[in-house]
């Protein structure tokens, strides 16, 4: 995670979201990170985002840590608030066994160079629902960082960067997996939803509060 989150923080914010129908998406270490993958799905995650995704094989170890076997490698824990959502007890957790590999979402970070010419054998692993691309991290493994003296909003939306945002879209449409993103600004989400993306993020928590109290003193400055 970027973000100083703990597992104890984790399961509060997980237990406090628990009645809203937004998806709950926790970011987790890489497709390595099985002990944090567990924690998420355990504690209520309806999936996990995975980073550091570079290859095929880094796509199926992601996935296979997210189902229960004969499909994959994930243990079963009881009692935990991911059963719960079935009810209590023995019939719940048979619920809950039957159609957790059906319902997880896994999501793959497409954020280096590696990845993105891998992109087509890594979205044909069975399990992927989502592909989110990074483009500042994108940008950085090309180089383009420099081509625009670090200029983040400039790299963004770079000429050189044009062919990685429709590609991930044509690849996620050919393999059936969900295309997301992130970027800077409304309109700027506007223009990547209108292009094929399905998830956008524009901002976060933070930078909404820091925004909205920028914007709210420079009114009263002037006043």
């Amino acid at each position: 995670m970027h973000g100083a989150v703990g597992y104890e923080t984790l399961n509060a914010m997980l237990g406090c979201t628990s009645a809203y129908p937004a998806k709950r998406i926790v970011r987790v270490g890489g497709p390595n990170d099985r002990y944090g993958i567990q924690q998420a799905l355990d504690l209520g995650a309806d999936g996990v985002m995975v980073p550091l995704v570079n290859s095929k094989e880094d796509a199926q170890q992601a996935v296979s840590y997210c189902l229960f076997p004969p499909d994959g490698q994930r243990s079963v824990a009881y009692p935990v608030r991911a059963v719960y959502r079935k009810g209590v007890g023995v019939p719940a957790l048979a619920q809950y066994l039957r159609e957790a590999n059906r319902e997880v979402e896994v999501w793959l970070q497409v954020e280096t160079r590696a990845c993105f010419e891998a992109l087509d054998e890594v979205l044909s692993v069975p399990g992927v629902s989502c592909a989110f691309l990074g483009p500042s991290d994108m940008g950085f493994s090309y180089g383009l960082h420099t081509k625009t003296n670090y200029d983040l909003p400039a790299m963004l939306t770079s000429p050189e960067l044009d062919n990685v945002y429709s590609t991930v879209v044509e690849a996620c449409n050919k393999h059936g997996v969900a295309p997301g993103v992130f970027c800077l600004g409304e309109a700027r989400a506007a223009q990547l939803a209108a292009q094929g993306y399905k998830y956008v993020a524009y901002d976060t928590d933070l930078g909404v509060i820091m925004n909205y109290s920028a914007s709210t003193l420079a009114k009263l400055r002037r006043t």
